[in-house]
């Protein structure tokens, strides 16, 4: 990625920023599958492709609480209700027709990249940026590693670490990103400058970290890193900043009201701008006056509109601290400020503009950069602090001064060009080894390093020492985080769907709905099992260092499988409604109980295989099936050879999951009834089969 002297990089486009980050990514690149590899569609637009299009639609229909307004997209869709052939060739993706008539409906065809087909370009391009995919959209091997996890192989260092396939490959991923200043000649790796800063300092601010990974790039010195990052305070990266002041600045008199409207813009709000002129007329009447009346006008349009003048004008910070409504002397008031009033005001307001500017940039922009460094399970983000965990592990995988060797470079005019192409180095699947240049001798020196951070363990234990700790340390956060009345509360907000805001900020703005609907389900499973699961391990989700729900993993297995000496458990939790169980749940769920039981039949376990659908609502055609196959034999989806009988799928809705958290003590005996409610010989099937079961629980 090339960015511009004194621009800040983001790693999503603006146009297609968004909490959950790497749900959206997870789930643009299955669109992109779906177009290229089953719909074989081309990347282009109107007319020559419907991809961009298709794109669009698609995006809209799989998250709809993001998108929920699309004016030009329903204004398309209205023109297309008027023109029945075109609307059939769209529908059929006759692009022959539509090439043949491109030029009698041009104004229509025009209307697809107004809004439509320039948004799937701007959501897209943040594939290219992570080299998911390339410049022409076309989905890399790293990219079709991540749609198909099951390929993934760890390295040994990998293994090292508790993280799951998600996280491998972004941490991958990250630490192959470089930027590249204008001629491609230098680059800046951020996220090798993050883990190097998390080295050397062990913790610090989240101000401080995203000001230091965000506000450098590649025209930046890093002669002196070492001492920079050991010494960096919040603040810092603007503070040495030289900013030219224009001409018309340059005078001790008020500017006139369109030189300021000139130089101190607001591309989004032009209301804003307003407000900032009222401000500086304020603070130049007072600076000349210097009496209470026109301090109290000052002081009272600060406090009217002190969010937005501090982003404009303090960094961030108050620009003035006294409390609201308090009138300091105005005495007192320009000793304490006496910096602004001592100063050419014209000169200092616009430095001051200029400084906000960066570091609000900085700050809006690291809140996407955090949310991708958390896709990587080892970057902890809590309480306004940043760590690495499993700081035992990563000090020795992340030598210091094979990071720091890391962080930025020169490159040769010939590497730039070809470094993220399909078939080059970022769009590669390369392991951490790989990357840090580590080959078998220098891999396993750092195992070595490794052992001596757990004396008395040998080093084919430590894995399984550190997934212990990571249960241990999760178990602790449920109990702080979790405690049963929380998660029957949060349990209680899924029956509406107009508390989604709700739940994402009470549980994790970075995951959807759905996704935290499995999480919560997982939490309260852990309770009814009187908290003897390993549900860390049962999770098919990826968590971030922090235990936050990131997305779903995917794999073609169930949200939850729990492995235990005598039985195995699947939870499948589902926010779909009534309507739509059977069209989106029917099938996986069925095939997904099939292969877990006829898997461990293979496998010869002896272990009692029990599904469980875990929903708000149920469709009844649906779980009556369920119940009527019981005894019927099934087929696995990937060994059509193989099958079973008596799969056991029990429907349980939210509401009687938050119940079934005080049954801890009946764990064992109520999956026991479950199944042998399944195995009961009835001739007539009893409607109310589930209903009267679930009532005598």
């Amino acid at each position: 990625m090339k960015i511009k002297e004194g621009q800040i990089f983001n790693l999503m486009d603006t146009n297609g920023r968004r909490n959950d980050v790497v749900n959206a990514l997870q789930g643009y690149l299955s669109i992109l599958d779906d177009i290229q590899n089953k719909r074989k569609m081309h990347w282009d637009s109107m007319p020559e492709s419907l991809a961009q299009y298709e794109f669009y639609r698609q995006a809209v229909e799989l998250s709809p609480d993001v998108f929920g307004k699309h004016e030009p997209y329903d204004k398309l869709l209205k023109e297309l209700k008027k023109d029945n052939a075109f609307r059939t060739a769209v529908e059929n993706e006759d692009m022959a027709w539509i090439q043949s008539h491109r030029i009698s409906h041009n104004v229509l065809i025009s209307q697809f990249d107004l809004g439509i087909e320039d948004r799937a370009r701007h959501y897209t391009s943040n594939l290219v940026k992570l080299g998911f995919t390339d410049e022409d959209r076309k989905i890399s091997p790293v990219g079709q590693l991540l749609l198909c996890l099951k390929k993934l192989k760890k390295d040994e260092l990998e293994n090292m670490l508790p993280i799951d396939g998600v996280n491998v490959v972004y941490l991958r991923q990250l630490l192959k990103l470089r930027l590249y200043d204008n001629k491609g000649e230098r680059f800046y790796s951020p996220f090798h400058l993050a883990i190097y800063a998390l080295l050397k300092r062990q913790r610090l601010s989240y101000n401080e970290f995203s000001e230091l990974v965000q506000g450098l790039s590649p025209y930046s010195d890093f002669c002196h890193i070492d001492e920079y990052v050991a010494g960096y305070r919040e603040g810092d990266i603007v503070s040495g900043n030289k900013i030219e002041i224009p001409s018309d600045l340059k005078t001790s008199s008020k500017l006139s009201e369109t030189c300021f409207r000139e130089r101190f813009k607001n591309r989004k709000s032009s209301a804003a701008v307003e407000i900032y002129w009222n401000y500086y007329s304020l603070l130049w009447e007072f600076s000349v006056s210097q009496d209470s009346d026109s301090l109290n006008q000052l002081l009272t349009c600060y406090e009217k509109h002190k969010t937005m003048l501090n982003k404009a004008f303090g960094c961030g910070q108050n620009i003035f601290s006294q409390k609201t409504g308090e009138r300091p002397s105005k005495e007192a008031f320009l000793k304490k400020y006496q910096k602004i009033f001592t100063s050419d005001l014209n000169e200092y307001l616009y430095l001051q503009f200029h400084l906000s500017k960066k570091l609000d940039q900085i700050r809006e922009y690291s809140d996407t950069t955090k949310r991708i460094f958390k896709a990587t399970g080892i970057i902890s983000f809590s309480n306004g602090f940043v760590e690495l965990a499993y700081r035992e592990l990563c000090t020795c995988i992340f030598e210091e001064h094979v990071i720091k060797s890391h962080i930025a470079g020169s490159v040769s005019k010939e590497e730039h060009p070809s470094y993220e192409s399909y078939d080059r180095y970022y769009c590669s699947v390369t392991s951490l080894s790989s990357i840090l240049n580590y080959d078998k001798p220098e891999t396993q020196q750092v195992k070595n390093h490794i052992q001596l951070s757990f004396p008395g363990v040998r080093i084919e234990e430590i894995p399984g020492v550190v997934k212990d700790r990571r249960r241990q340390e999760f178990a602790e956060f449920l109990e702080a985080a979790y405690p049963m009345d929380k998660v029957k509360e949060i349990l209680g907000l899924f029956e509406n769907r107009s508390n989604d805001k709700q739940i994402k900020e009470t549980v994790s703005p970075d995951a959807t709905v759905p996704t935290i609907y499995e999480y919560m389900v997982g939490i309260a499973w852990y309770y009814f099992s009187g908290k003897r699961i390993d549900l860390l391990a049962s999770y098919n989700l990826t968590l971030s260092a922090n235990f936050e729900p990131l997305v779903h993993a995917g794999g073609g297995q169930g949200d939850i499988v729990i492995y235990e000496d005598q039985k195995v458990v699947m939870l499948e939790a589902t926010l779909m409604n009534a309507g739509s169980q059977k069209r989106g749940e029917w099938e996986p769920v069925l095939r997904h109980s099939i292969n877990l039981k006829i898997d461990e039949e293979t496998a010869a376990t002896g272990r009692e295989v029990t599904s469980f659908f875990i929903a708000d609502q149920f469709d009844y055609n649906t779980i009556n099936i369920w119940k009527a196959v019981a005894a019927v034999p099934l087929q696995s989806s990937t060994d059509k050879s193989k099958f079973t009988d008596n799969v056991v799928i029990m429907p349980v809705s939210t509401k009687e999951l938050s119940f079934l958290m005080d049954r801890s003590s009946d764990y064992d005996e109520i999956i026991s009834n479950v199944h042998d409610l399944f195995e009961e010989d009835r001739k007539d099937f009893d409607l109310h089969w589930r209903d009267k079961f679930m009532a005598a629980i």
